[in-house]
């Protein structure tokens, strides 16, 4: 067995590379193979160590950091047989608890013994990959937000998002927008538009409530523009797994999205967010994606 972890060091707390050399010598001391830690250095690093693994034909490489290091070690192991570990330690991690991976090093690292593996679907929004979710409304906006790191470099994990949000809220104007679907057409000025192949963004906000990463199906959860009252309902709908209760929330699963009138936008990709002009246009491969699971 050929296995790479690919850490992100400021992700999970201090000592997170001697924590998980560590605990890969001593769970898989008596397991034949090669298994080797590399440290990324910046953006980007973590797509190129994978795509390195791919290439020397290792059976599996590990996402030690949040969801955007998994996005980066899963997208060159997309139609590969190298499987994807995730080991958790984002401020959200979403992927991993709608795949019901361990969020301890012990627990994530201890899946090699079992090696089961799971084919799960992709999302691609404006070329990119996506695994959790992706979007073009207010979500797009607080991730852009939030990897400024403002408020985020002070402070990790899921609070920084709160004083984020609020502040993010009164600036955000929404905008008119044709959504076409393989079923529907739907005008809609959102406040959220989101693209789920699992169920959370992350951090236990549930945006698309049943929604699983293997059925060829995307959930493109809806929600349109609202006053600060109307925000904090969905807030706490979101947060309680409730969210297909509030007033005015629409859910439909389709494996094709296109979105006009959409200008110059933010879109996000797994809580990445780039700069995008014209329409949008989100898809689906089908059980593209080896992921090791419990």
């Amino acid at each position: 067995m050929k296995v790479r972890f690919v850490v992100n060091p400021v992700a999970g707390g201090t000592d997170r590379v001697k924590k998980i050399t560590e605990s890969v010598k001593r769970l898989l001391k008596s397991e034949e193979g090669i298994f080797d830690i590399k440290v990324t250095l910046g953006r980007g690093s973590a797509a190129e160590f994978s795509k390195e693994a791919v290439m020397k034909g290792f059976d599996a490489v590990f996402a030690c950091g949040g969801d955007g290091t998994i996005n980066e070690v899963a997208t060159p192991l997309v139609s590969t047989g190298t499987v994807l570990g995730v080991l958790p330690g984002g401020s959200g991690n979403g992927f991993a608890k709608s795949l019901g991976i361990p969020g301890d090093i012990d627990g994530s690292i201890g899946l090699l013994k079992g090696f089961k593996v799971r084919d799960i679907d992709v999302g691609i929004i404006c070329g990119r990959y996506f695994f959790s979710t992706a979007g073009c409304g207010f979500d797009a906006r607080l991730s852009k937000r939030y990897n400024e790191g403002k408020v985020s470099r002070k402070v990790r994990g899921i609070v920084p998002y709160y004083p984020i949000a609020l502040a993010e809220f009164f600036k955000f104007k929404p905008r008119e927008l044709t959504v076409q679907t393989d079923c529907q057409t739907i005008k809609v000025a959102p406040l959220i538009l989101t693209a789920a192949n699992t169920e959370e963004y992350g951090g236990g906000a549930v945006i698309a409530p049943g929604a699983l990463p293997d059925d060829g199906l995307l959930d493109l959860c809806i929600v349109p523009k609202t006053g600060l009252i109307g925000a904090r309902k969905f807030a706490k709908k979101l947060l309680s797994g409730k969210v297909a209760d509030f007033d005015g929330y629409m859910c439909v699963r389709t494996d094709r999205v296109e979105i006009t009138d959409a200008g110059d936008s933010v879109v996000q990709a797994d809580g990445e967010p780039f700069e995008w002009r014209g329409n949008i246009t989100i898809g689906l491969l089908h059980k593209k994606l080896k992921v090791l699971v419990k």
